[in-house]
């Protein structure tokens, strides 16, 4: 047995510690007071530190048998000079020595034992042990951060030896970005090195892209090697800003080249799909290709529409999903004249839950209306990439590296300090410029489109907010801004992860949520993989700023913290391709608008993703008399061409007729079948306020209504904003249902309210201020757009079904309504 005597010497006593064979839980603890006699300093009194009520003392000769049966006597530093001087001078009359050792402060006062030296964790000016460090660093999370945070804090710990430092990462404004970083994804590219020279494509497109590069990036030229140029199908698996765009533009403009047919290039987003019809008019105009786009109909007219080319006669058809599917649906795939090339961007929305059956029925559709077709499917993220490609009857190209090194950094804060944090992040990345003389621009990813704004007004730095909510003309605007690079910031949604390509170098996760859900990780690796363009930037990073112990709802289990670790480790989970059953009746009746065939109808089918019990669907949209089927022949009635076409599910689809054939005003008919519930109030946080309550700024949210149905709670309100509530009160909430407020009543009004505003003249802006000026209601002129928009394909189809059922005068007015609602 090894035994060690330790003390450490306090103003008017020396604390002694007995240690066995080196352990940190010592023997024994006892309190030590020396007192000065004729031989010289001398133990007096010695009490055991138990804990316990009755004191219990060492014989001194006890005491100093103790001392001189130890293997080593230490007196650690750091004690009181008069003192340390005592208890040597006491050993030295026993004939004893001791050793003068660094000791850690923290084991001290918990009554543990353990050495420190220069490698040991500094902390406050002083040095501790790392058991020591890591309790403080659990105490400065306060218990909020979960184990994998712990876990990546201890590893900053291990890596700096400095607390202080490792805390300041949960203190925002004193950040060092060196000790923030989570990870590097460092790029290491591919081999592969083609020239374009050597390709075999048409002289202007060659020397087109020859102004741009002499050699192909690497995932473009493990395409070329899998035999793109000869019309192969191919499925490319990169990550963003690798290239992939340009593969899917080379197979369709050299097959246009070549005579062998049109391009159609597909994507999910309106705003992507306006970005590139802008990028393809612009750069093939010059080879006398001509482009147009398709996001279907442009039905609302108002003066800051920007003029596009919408005819399906031009060479290149850039469209949404949506857009080019209501071609098919409605019978007019003849419209599209002869394709040669496919392009299908962000095919992995294939798993989206609300439109994941609309894609797999487009593929499926056009697959069989263009069987010449050479398909390219294009994804960043895809958790069964070799299966996707199977299905889709492509050959894989997988590309997993980056153009360019991303530093991924942690940074835990609060909601408080997440401006200020960004803008100073912001600043510094845009006062640097790349090798290729481009300045740092940043893009932030919010919650939600009222989130846009608040923060990008509060940041101090130039930022615009941008979202699907904006118009056509604003979104354009801060693209181009962004573009040029005179915009340092925007502030944006996870709902466009996959959308517009801005040329960002910097990514912020001001939040890890999409509305009150948790970003998944494909969603997550789509937005952090806008950082770093290769054309532009020479590394890229990304910033996750989780709030320690945070969640949007009370049904997430995982907090922010924890979201933001799984994130960064995580990996993607494949959800796979499978949907209900009024999703496969809408995909049957759609299918059955391109073919007379039933046993066409099935092969359309098995080249679907999702399962389908073919021969029962058939039977029921028969029993609906949606379709008609004479045997091997199957076509769509009057009635199931109006659903086919208008996207209509078929519950909607009955709704409308069964209100038809009651006679009803077809504005409560368009009304009823889609409210409109994107308001909210302008002084929501002025209610809140005054009230005391937590006010849900969305009008038809939560407990909103009740505050404002409630009279006594109007009395407490500044007059200006009572006035305004009251007259949405009387406006609105005077239906005599039960349920009321909750019954539908006072949605229904409301978006009546928006299509009489719209049918007395007033475009999506103006309507916004009239209701902002008789209610305290905003909302953004996308949102009016796109519902004034739906509400016109809705009464267009209430026009139709009331004329298949003989319903005249419905028909009429609602023809006149929709004339009215789209100006």
């Amino acid at each position: 047995m090894t035994l060690w005597v330790l003390g450490y010497a306090e103003k008017s006593k020396v604390i002694v510690m007995t240690i066995k064979d080196r352990l940190k839980q010592p023997l024994s603890v006892a309190e030590l007071h020396i007192k000065e006699s004729y031989k010289g300093p001398r133990p007096h009194k010695i009490r055991v530190l138990s804990g316990k009520k009755n004191e219990e003392f060492i014989p001194p000769q006890q005491f100093i048998e103790l001392l001189r049966s130890a293997n080593r006597i230490m007196l650690a530093e750091g004690g009181d000079p008069s003192n340390e001087e005592a208890f040597l001078e006491m050993l030295k009359g026993f004939q004893i020595s001791a050793d003068r050792v660094k000791i850690c402060k923290h084991c001290w006062i918990n009554k543990r034992f353990n050495f420190v030296n220069s490698k040991s964790i500094r902390y406050h000016d002083e040095l501790i042990c790392e058991d020591c460090a890591k309790e403080e660093l659990l105490r400065a999370v306060r218990d909020s951060a979960d184990r994998r945070s712990v876990d990546f804090l201890e590893q900053v710990l291990h890596k700096t030896r400095d607390l202080d430092r490792t805390i300041r990462m949960l203190s925002p404004e004193r950040l060092d970005p060196e000790f923030t970083r989570y990870d590097t994804i460092r790029t290491t590219p591919s081999e592969v090195r083609v020239r374009i020279r050597d390709l075999p494509l048409a002289k202007k497109f060659k020397e087109m892209l020859l102004e741009k590069s002499e050699t192909l990036l690497p995932v473009q030229g493990l395409s070329i090697e899998a035999g793109l140029l000869e019309r192969k199908n191919q499925f490319v698996v990169s990550a963003t800003a690798t290239g992939k765009t340009l593969i899917g533009e080379m197979a369709g403009v050299q097959n246009l080249l070549n005579k062998k047919g049109k391009m159609l290039y597909l994507v999910p987003l309106v705003a992507l799909a306006n970005q590139k019809y802008d990028q393809f008019t612009e750069r093939y105009s010059k080879l006398g290709l001509t482009t147009s786009i398709k996001i279907g109909a442009i039905l609302i007219k108002t003066s800051q529409r920007v003029k596009m080319r919408t005819s399906p006669n031009a060479d290149i058809i850039v469209g949404t999903y949506e857009g080019v599917d209501h071609m098919l649906r409605s019978g007019n795939a003849d419209f599209l004249g002869k394709i040669g090339t496919v392009v299908i961007d962000e095919v992995h929305t294939l798993e989206d839950q609300e439109r994941g059956h609309r894609l797999d029925g487009l593929i499926g559709r056009l697959r069989y209306v263009a069987p010449e077709a050479q398909f390219i499917y294009l994804s960043a993220t895809v958790a069964n990439p070799a299966g996707y490609a199977k299905k889709l009857g492509a050959q894989l190209i997988r590309y997993e590296h980056r153009p360019v090194p991303i530093d991924r950094h942690l940074l835990f804060c609060q909601d408080s300090e997440k401006a200020k944090l960004i803008s100073q992040l912001a600043k510094e990345e845009y006062s640097m410029f790349s090798s290729k003389n481009h300045r740092g621009q940043t893009i932030v990813f919010t919650n939600s489109r009222r989130n846009c704004h608040k923060l990008a007004g509060t940041l101090s730095i130039r930022a615009s907010p941008y979202h699907a909510g904006l118009s056509q003309y604003e979104r354009k605007k801060v693209e181009t801004l962004f573009a040029k690079g005179e915009l340092p910031v925007i502030v944006t949604t996870a709902a466009l992860a996959a959308g517009v390509d801005f040329p960002a170098s910097q990514v912020i996760f001001e939040s890890l949520a999409m509305g009150i859900d948790w970003i998944s990780v494909q969603d997550f690796l789509q937005m952090s993989g806008r950082a770093g363009r290769p054309d532009y930037h020479d590394r890229g990073v990304v910033v996750l700023m989780p709030v320690p112990g945070k969640s949007y709802s009370s049904a997430q289990s995982d907090t922010e913290e924890e979201v933001a670790i799984k994130l960064l480790q995580g990996e993607m989970l494949s959800a796979g391709v499978e949907y209900g059953e009024a999703e496969q009746l809408e995909e049957v009746l759609a299918s059955v608008a391109v073919t007379s065939s039933v046993q066409d109808l099935r092969g359309i089918h098995s080249l679907m993703f999702g399962s389908f019990d073919l021969d029962r669907l058939v039977s029921r949209l028969q029993s609906y008399r949606f379709i008609e089927k004479k045997g091997a022949k199957i076509s769509l009635t009057r009635f199931g061409k109006i659903i086919s076409a208008h996207f209509l599910p078929v519950s909607k689809a009955f709704l409308i007729r069964d209100a038809v054939l009651e006679d009803n005003n077809p504005i409560k008919i368009a009304t009823n079948l889609e409210f409109f519930d994107a308001a909210y109030f302008k002084y929501s946080n002025q209610i809140g306020s005054s009230l005391h309550v937590n006010m849900p700024s969305r009008v038809f949210q939560g407990a909103a209504l009740d505050i404002v149905f409630d009279g006594e709670s109007l009395s407490q309100l500044d007059i200006k904003i009572r006035e305004l509530m009251l007259n949405f009160a009387s406006d609105f909430l005077t239906c005599g249902c039960r349920d009321s407020p909750y019954c539908g009543c006072a949605e229904q009004k409301f978006s009546e309210k928006i299509i009489r505003l719209r049918m007395e003249g007033n475009d999506p802006s103006q309507i916004i201020r009239t209701l902002e000026d008789k209610y305290g209601i905003s909302a953004y002129q996308g949102d009016v757009f796109g519902y004034l928009d739906n509400a016109v394909r809705n009464l267009d189809a209430i026009e139709l079904i009331a004329r298949v059922h003989s319903k005249r005068e419905v028909a009429e007015n609602a023809k006149k309504l929709k004339k009215k609602v789209q100006g």
